[in-house]
């Protein structure tokens, strides 16, 4: 891939994995590029896992607090209900 740079050391990229997927009319091409200095994309590696990791706990802390939510809301809505009885 020309002019593919690694955005860590600046040393050029190769390409790794190279696939096509169709969606709906078009052919979409997806291209895997590594940094041609392992340690480097081993770092990098790590780097993406971390952020990943970081990632799904901050989705997991939002789910959880919507459904904190829903049960005050759902709790409150029981509780009114069972004052008007």
């Amino acid at each position: 891939m020309t002019g593919s740079t690694c955005t860590r050391c600046g040393k050029p990229r190769i390409v790794v994995k190279t696939y096509d997927e169709k969606v709906d009319n078009s052919t979409v091409t997806y291209t895997i590029t590594e940094c041609s200095d392992p340690d480097c994309q081993k770092m990098v590696n790590k780097t993406l896992l971390t952020e990943k990791k970081k990632r799904q706990f901050i989705k997991d802390e939002q789910v959880k607090r919507e459904e904190a939510r829903k049960q005050i809301i759902e709790d409150k809505k029981n509780h009114k209900d069972d004052d008007e009885d």
